[in-house]
């Protein structure tokens, strides 16, 4: 994948925005040729004849064909979807097409009038970009890059809003990846790679501390560090479990507006 600047994404109305590597993750492997068709569960062999030292005691090449490929995908949504890009310099380019890789948190653009050709955008560069899926939902993405925090990969990657005021509560998506397992004595005979889904929840004060919670609310009322009695009052009065991300949507706001 060519890492290209902004400018050269869109056929040269995003220049100087792209680093130059070519999305990999586009490349499809090469089908290996089957020399034989019907396989028995050797190597193809004219006869018998053919293998080495054919004997009582010769060992054969098998072929092991129980691998069951990949499943999953790195990305967020599968497929390309129309989205905008809000740029640090507070620029936006509109309904192009992206893909957010939440295995190596990347955003990936599609060239429509270069052959068709994907990038990768530069992080630095981004400020915001939204996706829209194929039913209509959309979601927003941000950069945290002055977040105060100890873990310095979340300044790297994208957060999904899923509430933004004076406080804000983001959703970390990423995706894990696990080769297959299955060609030893005490393997899990797990026999595909796999891409899994993994989310964990931040918090944003306005003083830009970032703090990962959990979807409860003990967790979250720690987190605030303040008007926990207040807090407690509402979760009892609303009948909240905090355990969903709609109700621990509304916890913030209330903390918000306290």
């Amino acid at each position: 994948m060519k890492l290209v600047f902004l400018a050269a994404l869109l056929a040269t109305s995003f220049s100087g925005v792209y680093s130059q590597t070519r999305d990999s993750t586009n490349v499809k492997p090469a089908q290996q040729a089957n020399s034989n068709d019907r396989r028995t569960g050797y190597e193809t062999y004219q006869s018998t004849n053919q293998m080495v030292g054919a004997g009582p005691y010769t060992m054969v090449n098998t072929i092991d064909n129980r691998y069951e490929g990949l499943h999953g995908t790195p990305y967020f949504l599968p497929g390309w979807t129309k989205g905008q890009v809000e740029m640090n310099t507070g620029k936006n380019y509109t309904n192009v097409s992206l893909k957010f890789n939440a295995y190596q948190q990347q955003l990936v653009l599609l060239r429509t009038g270069i052959n068709n050709d994907s990038i990768i955008v530069n992080a630095d560069q981004v400020r915001r970009f939204t996706l829209t899926s194929v039913d209509g939902q959309m979601y927003l993405f941000e950069r945290l890059p002055m977040a105060k925090t100890d873990d310095q990969t979340l300044k790297n990657g994208y957060f999904l809003v899923l509430y933004e005021g004076k406080t804000a509560l983001f959703k970390r998506i990423t995706k894990t990846f696990n080769k297959a397992d299955y060609k030893n004595a005490y393997s899990n005979d797990i026999r595909y790679d796999a891409f899994s889904d993994a989310f964990s929840y931040y918090l944003l004060k306005p003083d830009q501390t970032l703090t990962k919670v959990k979807l409860s609310d003990k967790s979250l009322i720690d987190a605030f560090g303040d008007r926990k009695e207040e807090l407690k009052n509402f979760i009892k009065q609303e009948g909240l479990s905090v355990k969903t991300e709609h109700d621990a949507i509304l916890l913030v706001k209330k903390y918000d507006s306290l």
